[in-house]
Order: C-alpha cells, then structure tokens, then sequence
C-alpha cells in the first residue's frame, strides 16, 4: 500500500494500465529475489512484544477502567470482599501449586 500525505491510503495498482511490470529477463513477481529485505524498528519490536503480553485492548476496556478511576477518586467505589478474598487466594494457591 502506498501513502501519499495529499490524498492519505492508496491501494497498490496490480493490473491495467500503468500497472508496474518487471523487467526483461527478471524473476517473476512470486518469485521474491535474493536481495529482498525487511527491516523493523527496536520500537515496532518492542510494539509486537507488549502486544502480545497485553492483546488487544479496545476502547471499551479504557473506557471502563477511566470510569472505575473517577468513581475511585470520587470515593464512591466499594468492593465485594468476598470476590477479592476469593481471587486473592486463587492466584496464591495457584502460584504455590503450579
């Protein structure tokens, strides 16, 4: 895909007039040549990286945890102290078992 600042995303041209064409005598367009290379940033890396620790977080999960922040400090948040006695000991149980 090809970006041009003055009109944004533009699909490639595959076929048809003005389409690119390989040369005389060069490799098919399947068939990727030995000087190909793809490069990646240490940032993309470490974008991949977090990405796939954390999975995708929709807009939905920032919007409630924002929610759960104002009504935190609006002092107006209570929780059920059984379900966090309940999990807090799952995740130690299971910490010390597996």
């Amino acid at each position: 895909m090809k970006v041009d600042e003055r009109k944004g995303p533009q699909a490639p041209n595959v076929g048809g007039p003005g389409a690119i064409q390989p040369a005389a005598g060069t490799a098919s367009p399947s068939a990727p040549s030995a000087t190909d290379q793809v490069s990646v940033s240490d940032t993309a890396r470490r974008l991949a990286q977090l990405r796939a620790e954390v999975g995708d977080v929709s807009v939905d999960a920032v919007r409630q945890e924002k929610g759960l922040r104002a009504v935190m400090a609006k002092g107006q948040y209570s929780a059920d102290l059984e379900d966090v006695a309940r999990k807090l000991l799952r995740e130690v149980l299971g910490g010390l078992l597996g």
